[in-house]
């Protein structure tokens, strides 16, 4: 008896002094106790012996929401007969952790069992399943990507050669050729807007966008962006109100600014109408771009705010690439500023950069 109360104060002396957090608990009575928690577990996850005496304790603090509880344990069961089945002494399973003040950490618990004690490592993985999860974005970034230059732009490129084509084979007039120089240069713009958003878009996602802070002159700003759109809004002859009273400044930077604005404006005029009207306010450090065009439903805002859509034409049959609006909120994100959305169908919309 003298033995066995030796041997569990050295393993406790040794546990204490190993660099993963360990528990070691035993079963008495068909019952998981907890019995000892060495210095590294109560550093690194930060429970005590009092908070978690028995394993059911521990599952429900670790693990609280109910439905992953009951995965982790489901498959910890399971990989428990595995390994009797197999003839192994030990089980090990990977499980995302919630610490006690709160972090969630992903480990490899790895419990190996001596009659009825058993002695629990938790091996840290959270970096190496952050890398995964990081490669995983790339490699989607990368599809996105691919998809959107295979796809989205040959679709408008294609039909500027198209048009290019018609009109160098035809002689036509003055008043004939200027509605296909019109149309080339609407595609033109829609096609060099979808390449900008597509570049700024893989940059913000591979995190290689720096801010840089300056004082913008803000009605300027818009000004300047709406000449863009001259052509696009004056062939559906929306009119167009930059109600920002001269020399308003914010600072904040004033490329991503731009990026954002832009993106903004260019969906307000592909989704108003012939004789709609798009205003652009500032207010209380917010930027307000604000259409009578077609709106959209409580669902479909959430969706946008969620990343969860996809794009749609506009009312002149207008392109999108469905990632311009994740694009705005990423890189609002890292000026910290913030959208906010109000919308309601047939009555039209309004998208605001909510600065902090």
């Amino acid at each position: 008896m003298s033995k066995h109360k030796i041997s569990r104060f050295d393993l406790h002396h040794v546990a204490d002094f190993l660099p993963y957090p360990f528990i070691i608990a035993e079963v008495i009575n068909g019952v998981h106790l907890n019995t000892f928690l060495n210095e590294k577990f109560k550093d690194e996850i930060g429970y005590t012996l009092q908070e978690i005496p028995t394993l059911q304790a521990w599952y429900e603090h670790a693990y609280p929401v109910e439905s992953y509880r009951d995965t982790v344990i489901s498959d910890w069961d399971e990989e428990e007969i595995n390994s009797k089945q197999e003839g192994k002494v030990f089980v090990k399973k990977k499980s995302q952790v919630t610490c006690k003040n709160g972090s969630k950490k992903w480990y490899e618990i790895k419990a190996s069992v001596l009659d009825s004690l058993h002695v629990v490592a938790f091996v840290d993985i959270d970096k190496e399943i952050q890398l995964q999860e990081e490669l995983k974005n790339i490699n989607s970034n990368n599809d996105r990507m691919l998809s959107v230059l295979g796809h989205d732009l040959r679709a408008p490129i294609s039909n500027l050669t198209n048009i290019s084509a018609v009109a160098l084979e035809h002689n036509m007039s003055q008043d004939d050729f200027t509605p296909f120089i019109k149309k080339i240069n609407r595609q033109s713009t829609q096609v060099l807007e979808m390449l900008e958003t597509t570049l700024v878009w893989s940059k913000s996602n591979f995190n290689a966008i720096q801010v840089n802070s300056k004082s913008i002159d803000v009605k300027a700003t818009i000004e300047a962006l709406f000449v863009v759109y001259k052509n696009a809004y004056s062939d559906k002859n929306i009119t167009v109100e930059v109600a920002i009273d001269e020399h308003t400044t914010l600072f904040s930077d004033a490329e991503i600014v731009t990026i954002i604005v832009r993106n903004i404006i260019s969906n307000a005029v592909k989704f108003t109408p012939s004789n709609g009207k798009i205003t652009v306010s500032f207010l209380n450090n917010t930027l307000t771009v604000t259409d009578n065009g077609v709106g959209m439903t409580s669902n479909k805002v959430q969706a946008i705010l969620n990343h969860n859509y996809a794009s749609t034409h506009g009312t002149n049959n207008e392109i999108g690439m469905g990632m311009g609006m994740q694009l705005v909120q990423n890189l609002a994100e890292k000026i910290k500023a913030k959208i906010a959305i109000e919308s309601q169908p047939q009555l039209g919309t309004s998208v605001s950069l909510v600065f902090q």
